[in-house]
């Protein structure tokens, strides 16, 4: 599949979701403005998969859901929006896949990333990392580490691959390893199921939502809301009912819940003894 460009009004209703006023180019300005707002504005979010359903990847319809119906989603539906958009700006862009870092167990290659060629440098794009979503993209040959409106990231050859790392309670964290092996859209549409219905993915069994706003990050695992600040102490919620855990699904991540089928049903199940 090639993924189809976006028409102007489309670009614009793109621009106006994150909050994006400059002149666009295919520069590096650009990439680094779009990778700041678009996580801030577009929440990581798996309510398709949680509620039993499994996210198209249809270009149309991860238009539709992230743009106009102003849902979130996962890293197949973020980074492919932001592929269309750089695409469409005159950007060369490569997808290619990447696996998640886990203590004590290995993860196939679950995770789609983007690499941004600007003239003769290669920048690593990825709007979709859930609560550790990169603010900016980073240079692949730059090997020192790189600043970010958040954090600070490295990258670092590891055999065949590059492991991508981030400055986390004053010590790198190892994130995720991408080979540089260019990926095609069926490739993407067989890890979408199997994030989304895979037994063990945690996509079926936790309530996820991701945002990053200008000081730090807020994340909800099932009924925990979480605000990570940059350099103080991170601050905990328990959230106490069905509507609290709605109410910031919309108001602290800016989901539209709208029309996902059987999701207050689930939610309520977050109270209900097992």
């Amino acid at each position: 599949m090639n993924y189809p460009l976006l028409t102007s009004d489309e670009l614009a209703r793109y621009f106006h979701r994150i909050g994006y006023q400059s002149n666009p180019g295919a520069n590096l300005q650009t990439l680094q403005q779009l990778h700041r707002l678009h996580p801030q504005a577009i929440a990581f979010e798996n309510l398709d998969s949680w509620c039993g359903h499994t996210p198209s990847l249809a270009p149309d319809k991860v238009f539709d859901k992230l743009v106009y119906r102003r849902r979130g989603g996962y890293c197949f539906e973020q980074n492919q929006l932001l592929l269309r958009v750089l695409l469409s700006l005159g950007f060369r862009v490569h997808t290619l896949a990447a696996r998640v870092l886990v203590p004590d167990r290995r993860m196939p290659r679950t995770h789609k990333v983007l690499l941004v060629e600007i003239g003769k440098s290669q920048w690593l794009a990825d709007v979709g990392f859930g609560g550790m979503t990169m603010t900016a993209p980073l240079e692949l040959q730059h090997a020192a580490p790189q600043p970010t409106p958040h954090e600070s990231w490295r990258l670092q050859p590891v055999e065949d691959e590059v492991e991508v790392s981030a400055w986390v309670d004053a010590a790198w964290s190892p994130k995720f390893r991408f080979a540089l092996t260019r990926q095609i859209a069926e490739d993407y549409e067989m890890a979408n199921w199997v994030v989304a219905n895979h037994p063990a993915s945690r996509f079926r069994h936790e309530l996820i939502a991701a945002r990053p706003d200008s000081t730090g990050r807020y994340a909800l695992l099932n009924t925990r809301l979480s605000y990570h600040h940059q350099g103080q102490p991170s601050r905990h919620s328990d959230l106490q009912s069905p509507a609290d855990v709605l109410h910031s699904l919309q108001q602290v991540f800016g989901i539209d819940t709208q029309g996902v089928d059987g999701l207050e049903q689930r939610i309520a199940r977050l109270f209900t003894p097992s």
